[in-house]
This record gives C-alpha cells, sequence and structure tokens, in this order.
C-alpha cells in the first residue's frame, strides 16, 4: 500500500524550462490527498526555490531540500541541520584548490562569490529564490547546509572520485551532471524520508521515490519502490527498481496517476 510518494525536482519531475504539467498535478494531489497519500518534494534545491514550485498547494506538501538538510511541511520547518565548523572550513578550502565556480547554500540565503561572473549567478537564480553575491566566501555570516561546486560534465565524475578518497570525512554527491554537492558525512534524502517516516509512522515500504542524479541515490535504496528517469546519472539506474520516461515527457507524473489508478 501506497502511503508517501517522493519527489526530485530537477531532471525528474521539472521539465528543461522549469515547468510541469499542473493540470495533471491537480488531478494527482487530488487522489492523493483524499487517500491520505504524503506527497513530498525532495530536492537538493533551496527550500523557498521548492516551495514555490507549487503555489496553490505548498501549504499541504513536505519538503526535504538541500539534500535532507531540512524537512518542512508547507511553511513549518520540521528540522534543520546545518553544518560543522570544521566540515564547513574544509569545504571552503577545497573551493579554494580547486578552479571552479561554487556556490553555497545556508538558512538565509544562497551564495556566489563575484569572482564566478554575473552570467553563473544569474544561473543559480533557477535553483535558489534567494542568493546573495558576496567577495568572499569567508565573510558569509549564516547557517549553512551545503556547499557545491560547479564542474565540466565530462570531468566530473573523475573529480568526484578524487574527492571522495581525498576527503572521507565529508560526503560527496552528484547533484546532476555538472555538480557536485558537499554536504555532511551521512546526510541525504533517505535521512529526510526516515525522519517523516517516523513522524507519521509510515514504513519504507509503502514508500515510492522518483530521481535522477546521484543526490537521490540513497533515497531510491531506502524506499520500497523507486523509479529513476531516462536520462538519469548511472548511479540512479543502478540504484532504482524501475527506469522511466524523462522529465519532458511528464513521465513521473503520468507513473504517478499510474499506480494511484
Amino acid at each position: 500500500m501506497i502511503k508517501l510518494i517522493a519527489t526530485d525536482m530537477d531532471g525528474t519531475w521539472l521539465k528543461e524550462n522549469k515547468t510541469y504539467d499542473k493540470k495533471l498535478f491537480e488531478k494527482e494531489f487530488q487522489i492523493m490527498q483524499h487517500r491520505d497519500i504524503k506527497f513530498v518534494v525532495a530536492s537538493g534545491n533551496q527550500y523557498e526555490n521548492i516551495f514555490s514550485r507549487f503555489p496553490d498547494y505548498n501549504r499541504k506538501i513536505y519538503f526535504i531540500a538541500e539534500n535532507g538538510a531540512l524537512v518542512a511541511h508547507g511553511q513549518e520547518i520540521l528540522k534543520m541541520a546545518d553544518l560543522s565548523d570544521d566540515d564547513y572550513d574544509l569545504m571552503l578550502k577545497i573551493v579554494s584548490n580547486l578552479p571552479y565556480q561554487a556556490v553555497v547554500a545556508g538558512v538565509t540565503s544562497a551564495y556566489v562569490r563575484k569572482s564566478d561572473g554575473e552570467k553563473f549567478a544569474q544561473e543559480m537564480t533557477k535553483f535558489f529564490n534567494k542568493i546573495q553575491v558576496v567577495d568572499n566566501f569567508k565573510e558569509i555570516d549564516d547557517r549553512i547546509f551545503k556547499v557545491s561546486l560547479n564542474v565540466p560534465a565530462e570531468i566530473m565524475p573523475v573529480i568526484l572520485a578524487e574527492l571522495r578518497s581525498l576527503y572521507s570525512q565529508i560526503d560527496f554527491v552528484a547533484g546532476a551532471s555538472t555538480s557536485i554537492d558537499m554536504q555532511t558525512k551521512g546526510m541525504n534524502k533517505a535521512v529526510g524520508l526516515e525522519y517523516l517516516g517516523k513522524k507519521l509512522g509510515i514504513k519504507s515500504s509503502e514508500m515510492i521515490a522518483f530521481g535522477d542524479s546521484g543526490n537521490d541515490e540513497a533515497m531510491l535504496k531506502y524506499v520500497g519502490t523507486s523509479f529513476a528517469t531516462a536520462t538519469a546519472l548511472p548511479e540512479a539506474k543502478k540504484a532504482a527498481n524501475q527506469i522511466i520516461g524523462s522529465s519532458e515527457d511528464s513521465s513521473v507524473q503520468k507513473k504517478i496517476l499510474e499506480l494511484l489508478a
């Protein structure tokens, strides 16, 4: 019996232009509400960003943001776990030693460096509703969830493997084909789902999840049944029970409606 449905956003639920089939969602969300099936948006993105994607229903949706570091029900923050000072300092050291653009995700805002360019800052507004440009990451006064590197797709797997071998004290996951997320060891979307499961009395076997990236891997393994999109990264496909179509075809929404039939 399905009691909870969780989905990633970019590359999974959202199309390339950051839209989704709102009429189809209205239909399936009404069914979920009628059957008391919890709908969870689980993303590496900022809470405000994913909250804003569902203006008509966001007060009834559960959110797992920042790869599990923040859990909310509507506007109510249920759980928040920021980085330790030691982990954050190490991440900033890694950023300073590599020639890649970076984003620091905090409670108040996300941050990019002025030196990384205006175009990069503008691109990041697709993932962060609140974003500030700073001269140096060390000047940030905020509680921090994670730090992400923007890496060319052709070398991302190599850089990811190197970082994992060099710094075992923190976790590195592929947020997308060009993104590496650095986060607290053991922090992931499955942690958020486990928290919600205990809070709501839902077993992992009663959960379904959809994803496409490395930061979905733990979630896809944790739930009873999982699906990866056709364009998913290899680690997501390997973790999932089934491969479905792409986000461009609204495949996740179509699969949910099929499962609810």
